[in-house]
C-alpha cells in the first residue's frame, strides 16, 4: 500500500517541475527605458488608477487581459509631451515588464522591453518592437500589429494585447495635455 501511494505523488512532482516559471532576465532598468524613450526630457510622475467599471469596461470592449487596475507613469514634459506608461503583462513562464511611450496624439512612440523570460527576450528585437510605432487605439487584433512568432505565441499576443490596452486607457481615462 506504501509503495503504491509513493508512485501517485510522481507524476505530480514531474509536472510541478516541468511549470517552473523561466528565471527572468533585467534587459535594463526603468531609468535607462525612460532615457531612450523620452530623451532628455523632464518627466513628471502621474501615477493612476481605474476604477473598476472602468477596468471591466477595457477589458470587455477591448478583449484584453488586465493584471491590476493601478498603473506607473510619468508625463513628458515640454516637447511633443506625451506619457511613459509601465505595464506587466503575463508572458509563457514569466511575467513580462514593459514601458510603453504614448503621444498626446494617441500613437504609439515606442517600447522597450525591462524584463522577460531568459531564452526569450530576443523576442523583442527593435525591428519587432518598431512595427507598433504609430498603432492607435482601436479595436485591432494583435496578430495585425506585429506578427506572432511561432514558438513564442503568448509571448508575442500579450505584448501586443497590453499595448491595445494601454492606448484604449490612454483614449479613454488619461487628459491630454497637463
Amino acid at each position: 500500500m506504501r509503495l503504491r501511494s509513493r508512485l501517485l505523488l510522481l507524476p505530480v512532482a514531474a509536472l510541478a517541475l516541468g511549470s517552473a516559471p523561466a528565471p527572468a532576465l533585467d534587459l535594463q532598468t526603468l531609468d535607462e527605458a525612460q532615457r531612450k524613450l523620452a530623451p532628455g526630457a523632464v518627466l513628471r510622475p502621474a501615477d493612476f488608477r481605474l476604477t473598476p467599471e472602468q477596468l471591466e469596461q477595457i477589458k470587455r470592449e477591448y478583449s484584453v487581459p488586465a493584471l491590476r487596475p493601478a498603473f506607473k507613469a510619468w508625463r513628458i514634459e515640454g516637447g511633443a509631451g506625451g506619457w511613459l506608461i509601465l505595464d506587466q503583462v503575463y508572458g509563457l513562464h514569466d511575467i513580462i515588464t514593459y514601458l510603453l511611450s504614448v503621444g498626446d496624439d494617441g500613437r504609439v512612440r515606442g517600447l522597450e522591453v525591462l524584463v522577460c523570460a531568459e531564452g526569450w527576450c530576443d523576442l523583442y528585437s527593435p525591428e519587432w518592437r518598431a512595427q507598433l510605432t504609430g498603432r492607435t487605439h482601436g479595436k485591432w487584433a494583435p496578430g495585425e500589429a506585429v506578427p506572432i512568432l511561432s514558438g513564442s505565441t503568448l509571448s508575442t499576443t500579450h505584448v501586443a494585447e497590453g499595448v491595445k490596452k494601454l492606448l484604449a486607457i490612454h483614449a479613454r481615462f488619461l487628459p491630454k495635455s497637463p
